[in-house]
């Protein structure tokens, strides 16, 4: 009898302990799809992972949000006084814009990269001058000696460099 209860009980801790990992797997897999979900409704995420299809994706919304031209017939202005003679006037034909050369699609072209480029050298010269100066020594204003409302003379900056803890008073 001893044996076959011990045997029922190692099975039954064998079954506790399957289930006890069959969960843990369960929790990590729902983990992982709610992180996938996720991703996938995240637009930062999908402009990150593609993007040259987002970047098309907005040139395409853009094209068709902006309205078409109008074209406009152009007004006939009087300038001496009216001839008593003319019954009607002959319709006036309107007058077609020509189509965009070359040149006008560079133009538009230039138009939106424009601010794009400026923008990207702003944050190259911003970058570059942010780590020459932090390269660069403390300079004599911070060493200046004088009275201290806490007494004694100032030795460095209150906010210390980028970086560095403050230093307690």
């Amino acid at each position: 009898m001893a044996t076959a209860k011990s045997t029922t009980t190692a099975e039954i801790n064998d079954i506790q302990r399957r289930m006890a990992q069959i969960r843990h797997e369960l929790h990590q897999e729902v983990k992982e799809a709610v992180r996938g979900a996720q991703s996938l409704t995240d637009w930062r995420s999908q402009v990150r992972n593609h993007p040259w299809l987002a970047l098309g994706a907005a040139a395409a919304v853009g094209y068709l949000v902006v309205p078409k031209r109008r074209s406009e017939t152009p007004a006939i202005a009087s300038v001496g006084p009216p001839a008593y003679g003319l019954v009607a006037a002959a319709p006036v034909a309107p007058v077609s814009q020509p189509r965009g050369s070359p040149w006008s699609v560079l133009g538009t072209a230039f138009n939106l990269l424009a601010p794009v480029a400026v923008r990207a050298a702003q944050n190259y010269v911003l970058q570059n001058l942010e780590q020459w100066l932090t390269q660069q020594p403390s300079g004599p204003a911070e060493t200046r000696p004088g009275p201290r409302p806490g007494g004694g003379a100032r030795t460095a900056s209150p906010f210390g460099a980028p970086g560095q803890p403050r230093e307690a008073r």
